[in-house]
């Protein structure tokens, strides 16, 4: 996801301050998340994993209303609405995993 974040960010117009430094925030989130799952013990998973769904979460509620913004001609980027919504279902699929390994 954090790739996700960067990968967002170069494609959104210059212009587009907030958006940029939103993804921007997601992207620094996740690499802390990254450290963190790479340091976790036992006792720690169930942390990180709801941590990391949490952010997977609102960065998929980010990636919908850009989305929707790309789609509609509100946001300015070189993103087509086919990939835009291409990196939401991937969200949605990784957010889908989280649920499932947080069942185990």
């Amino acid at each position: 996801m954090m790739e996700h974040s960067l990968f967002i960010r170069g494609l959104l117009d210059p212009s587009e301050d907030d958006l940029i430094e939103t993804a921007d925030q997601f992207a620094d989130a996740f690499k802390d998340l990254i450290e963190e799952a790479q340091n976790m013990t036992n006792m720690t998973i169930n942390s990180v994993l709801n941590q990391t769904l949490d952010q997977t979460v609102q960065l998929k509620n980010f990636k919908q209303a850009g989305a929707e913004g790309i789609a509609s001609c509100k946001i300015k980027s070189i993103i087509l609405p086919l990939l835009a919504d291409h990196v939401l279902r991937e969200a949605n699929h990784y957010i889908r995993l989280l649920e499932t390994y947080k069942e185990m």
